[in-house]
């Protein structure tokens, strides 16, 4: 079997691998942009075929998810256990439902790359997230189901609706936040408004 190079030096494993292919994917849509990154630009960056990226990739979407999603967990300066640790009443749920959500909308809008992977431009960065949608859906549940089991099992979660579902709803009014425009354009405060009267029921438990 003929071993394909990866410059000077060969990935220990399948992770490994990964991460240098979104390495690689970073260094060309910052040279390229997203619309124009192809996955022969990555291939050539990393130092391997185009077949070598579809072996631990399914598709571009997929990867340049993988270097929004890094962008986006490298952006945070707090975790969610600094609002969701101490969660014992539904107050407290609905207090750090709005915090965090606020936060992480902050975080995206204060960087010029995750706004980029966001953007409307035509090809670029919605379209990406459109076109792995599921994998997109897939992450932030994972990221979010230690959370929200915890919060669930403290009672301060509605119990009526699978977790991934929250996730997803979460994910949802988010990226909704971030990407359409409104009939105005809200402050910080007005949106946590927006948070605390129509996000905020749809996660705490009736009643």
């Amino acid at each position: 079997m003929t071993t394909l190079r990866w410059g000077d030096d060969v990935p220990s494993g399948t992770a490994d691998a990964r991460a240098r292919l979104v390495d690689a994917a970073a260094v060309c849509i910052d040279r390229f942009g997203i619309a124009k990154t192809t996955l022969d630009d990555v291939a050539a960056e990393a130092h391997v075929s185009r077949a070598t990226v579809y072996r631990y990739i399914p598709n571009r979407d997929v990867l340049v998810l993988d270097v929004m999603l890094r962008e986006l967990e490298r952006s945070y300066e707090r975790s969610l256990h600094d609002f969701v640790d101490q969660l014992a009443t539904t107050d407290d749920a609905a207090i750090a439902i709005v915090d965090a959500a606020a936060y992480l909308l902050a975080t995206v809008r204060a960087n010029p790359k995750l706004q980029l992977f966001l953007g409307s431009d035509d090809g670029g960065g919605a379209s990406t997230v459109r076109g792995a949608s599921a994998a997109f859906f897939a992450a932030v549940a994972d990221d979010l189901r230690p959370y929200l089991t915890a919060a669930r099992n403290a009672g301060v979660l509605r119990a009526d609706a699978p977790l991934d579902d929250l996730a997803e709803w979460i994910l949802r009014t988010i990226v909704s936040l971030l990407t359409v425009p409104g009939t105005r354009q809200r402050t910080p405060d007005e949106e946590r408004d927006l948070l605390r009267t129509f996000l905020v029921p749809a996660l705490l438990p009736p009643g």
